[in-house]
């Protein structure tokens, strides 16, 4: 086998602790700790996790990547939910309410459902839920029933956004949480469904979804300061049915569909408080999904593909500089 010095004409060095600013590439032999590491710049990349034990879309949603809560969506009955470790999917304690196109918040511990419908065309459902990491109890009910609408903060400060409302139309308002009761929130500046929310009650983002008003997808990116929405940049790729998750200047955008008839995208894109970015694909190209966690570490569960309806979960990566450890003595 060829030594490192006849393949780059020079040995590895030994050094004593690992070098302050290495350079990408950079290989070192570090003494004390005796290994081989390198520097390098690494991709954002999303990698195959977990299955869902129940595939399933249109779920509601919270958590992180390392421990995350899928709940309720179009499985039968829609009380379902399930909660990641980072590794696995296990089954938790079922919605009083079974319902899909629903919404959430909140940590796996402490996690929030709202609205979504109980059965298609049939009853649009205010119904608010608190987890705490073993059941649902019920909260207090949503102002406006509507389904497909965005969420963010917690389960003690929660933010609701957009949605439908089957025949009374698409809803622009937000409403906010107080681990009680919901009361009205600024009205979104683009009316929409479909819209995937990220960040807290006091500094939320929403974006994506669908416009009556022009009958197509959208891109518009919006934030909220607790009181009022503001228009922020917009996605690079109009889309809706999308997946999302992060905070108001570190979110991720992610799947969905940019038009009727057009393949499901795997496409993610980050942003960073005022601007959207292209970054590593999804693996499997899908709508109806949901997400969870950060932008360095998110997470994206569910959704349905062309085949059908998938339990695939993959967990992102942001990527960036590190140092690598390739062997030891």
């Amino acid at each position: 086998m060829a030594e490192y010095k006849g393949i780059k004409g020079f040995n590895i060095q030994t050094v004593s602790s690992d070098p302050p600013a290495p350079f990408a590439g950079e290989v070192w032999y570090n003494s004390t700790s005796a290994t081989v590491k390198y520097f390098a710049v690494l991709p954002a990349a999303w990698s195959t996790g977990g299955n869902l034990g129940t595939a399933r879309r249109q779920v509601g949603n919270a958590g992180l990547q390392d421990a995350a809560l899928c709940f309720g969506g179009n499985v039968a009955p829609k009380q379902q939910t399930e909660e990641y470790n980072g590794t696995a999917w296990t089954g938790g304690g079922n919605l009083t309410t079974g319902r899909q196109y629903l919404s959430g918040c909140g940590t796996q511990a402490a996690g929030l459902a709202f609205g979504g419908y109980k059965a298609p065309g049939v009853t649009l459902s205010a119904d608010t839920e608190e987890y705490n990491g073993s059941s649902w109890t019920n909260g207090g009910n949503l102002g406006t029933a509507r389904y497909t609408l965005g969420g963010a903060g917690t389960q003690t400060a929660g933010l609701a956004m957009g949605g439908a409302r089957a025949g009374a139309g698409t809803y622009a308002g937000s409403e906010e949480y107080n681990g009680t009761a919901w009361t009205g929130g600024g009205t979104m500046n683009t009316l929409r469904y479909r819209v995937v929310g990220a960040g807290t009650q006091t500094a939320g983002l929403g974006f994506s979804g669908y416009t009556p008003t022009t009958n197509a997808v959208t891109g518009a990116t919006e934030e909220y300061n607790g009181t009022s929405w503001t228009n922020g940049g917009s996605l690079g790729t109009a889309r809706q049915k999308a997946g999302g998750c992060g905070t108001q200047t570190a979110a991720l955008c992610f799947g969905g569909i940019a038009a009727p008839g057009t393949p499901y995208t795997t496409a993610t894109e980050s942003y960073d408080g005022s601007s959207w970015t292209a970054t590593g694909n999804l693996n499997v190209g899908r709508i109806q999904l949901a997400g969870a966690g950060t932008q360095p570490a998110g997470l994206a569960f569910g959704g349905a593909v062309y085949a059908g309806t998938t339990g695939s979960t993959e967990e992102f990566s942001l990527g960036g500089p590190a140092t690598l450890t390739v062997g030891t003595d």
